[in-house]
């Protein structure tokens, strides 16, 4: 499992970042606070505070982490 912090401030970048996510046959949660959700639901993103920075946590093996956080880039934040 791997870790990143990203930010999904808008309802656009929502809705793309799912689309990212559904490419890959692995599961993902996204933490902010106390508060887990499924990534891969747009209700699930949508009930988290969007204006602040989220962790996802990917669970796959490091090669397809990898290849995830490429895809994300534009979300990542370091």
């Amino acid at each position: 499992m791997k870790k990143v912090n990203v930010l999904i401030n808008s309802p656009e970048k929502v809705g793309k970042f799912i689309q990212i996510l559904q490419k890959y046959n692995c599961d993902f949660d996204l933490e902010s606070g106390r508060g887990c959700v499924d990534a891969k639901s747009l209700i699930g993103v949508m009930s988290l505070n969007l204006k602040k920075c989220v962790e996802l946590s990917i669970h796959a093996d490091d090669a397809e982490a990898k290849k995830v956080i490429q895809h994300l880039q534009d979300y990542v934040i370091d």
